[in-house]
């Protein structure tokens, strides 16, 4: 007798690195019950392939997703577009989910062909059938995954954190690149300072002030990760060694290994927190209300400086105040304060603290 073919869900999470991240817990929940499908940018599969072997993965990049022009219509690839829908259609899945409360979002669930839709409405949510309300007027982006999975029906997923099995991700190459580190026998600190939309950069010279306090403090062999445009390489004299470009899983490889990260509002910060790693993260324009990286271990650095803030990355100024008014001296006792109690909770080394001269 033929197995009962399993029920079909689509997924739609068409944004960031640190979104996706956001998704695990409804995946991790939902691939034990149906055949899961997962609509995303490339990066999608690269990312969550390794934690989810049995997810399906369609690559397409939303233009709506893009920070500046999404509403240049006449730009849309709309032959692209089309070609996602007619090939959705033919899968025939059973239910969709989209954690954001986006129309064009809802029309490509309808058109679909799902039978079942769940999502948060916009003004009336007419292409869902299963409407959401959130648990919280304002929440958190996991949380939101964590009413979809309820609505789903799947159990004990409430609290569930993001996760990546860092495992999954090791490769030789990582080993090669932090052979040094390793003979050192010193604790690995990363830095990524940089971020894709540039208002979220704290400026170089900040890091490098940063940098200068933890080493009169901590021991420790410090990996620079500039961003792809070299944002950040002028970190160099005061790292241990620079990282080379790194694809998306070697990107997690590195963060899963490290005793914390120094970063921006960016994804690093969220895949360090997926692999259970402490990340200190300088916020700004985004609200961390609904975009800090979960994690009880991560610590965030922010001020209300501009009366802007937030302002969702479209700073109304000649430069982004809420980052460039963030002086160092003003978050150096708390990133230490927060070290210190992760190294009393041995979340971290107490290695990582320098020896007495």
């Amino acid at each position: 007798m033929a197995d009962t073919p399993r029920p079909k869900l689509l997924v739609l999470e068409l944004w960031g690195l640190g979104d996706l991240t956001f998704s695990t817990p409804l995946l991790r929940a939902a691939v034990g019950r149906y055949d899961v499908t997962l609509v995303g940018k490339a990066h999608a599969q690269a990312l969550l392939g390794p934690t989810f072997p049995t997810v399906n993965f369609i690559a397409y990049d939303a233009p709506w997703s893009a920070y500046r022009g999404k509403y240049r219509l006449w730009a849309w690839q709309w032959p692209l577009l089309f070609g996602l829908i007619g090939r959705l259609r033919r899968l025939r899945f059973d239910a969709a989910v989209s954690v954001r409360n986006d129309p064009r979002d809802h029309v490509i669930m309808w058109l679909s062909g799902a039978r079942t839709r769940f999502g948060f409405p916009w003004k009336g949510g007419h292409f869902l059938n299963r409407p959401i309300t959130r648990t919280k007027p304002k929440q958190h982006k996991v949380e939101d995954w964590h009413d979809l999975s309820r609505a789903l029906g799947f159990p004990g997923v409430t609290g569930v954190p993001p996760r990546l099995d860092h495992a999954a991700y090791r490769s030789g190459k990582i080993d090669d690149l932090l052979a040094a580190q390793r003979a050192s026998g010193r604790p690995l600190v990363v830095l990524h300072p940089g971020a894709r939309i540039p208002v979220r950069r704290w400026p170089e010279a900040y890091f490098a002030e940063i940098v200068r306090r933890l080493r009169e403090v901590f021991d420790f062999h410090l990996a620079l990760i500039p961003d792809p445009d070299g944002y950040g390489s002028g970190l160099a004299p005061q790292c241990d060694e620079v990282i080379p470009p790194l694809a998306v899983g070697e990107l997690v490889d590195v963060l899963g290994r490290a005793e914390f990260l120094l970063c921006n509002d960016s994804g690093p910060g969220h895949l360090a927190a997926s692999c259970g790693r402490p990340a200190v993260v300088v916020f700004g324009p985004t609200d961390p209300d609904w975009f800090r990286p979960w994690s009880e271990h991560s610590h965030l650095a922010i001020r209300d400086i501009c009366p802007w803030r937030p302002c969702f990355d479209y700073c109304l100024f000649r430069e982004p105040y809420c980052m460039t008014k963030l002086l160092p001296e003003a978050v150096w006792p708390e990133i230490l304060a927060h070290l210190r109690g992760l190294q009393e909770s041995g979340v971290l080394t107490k290695s990582l603290t320098k020896a007495a001269q």
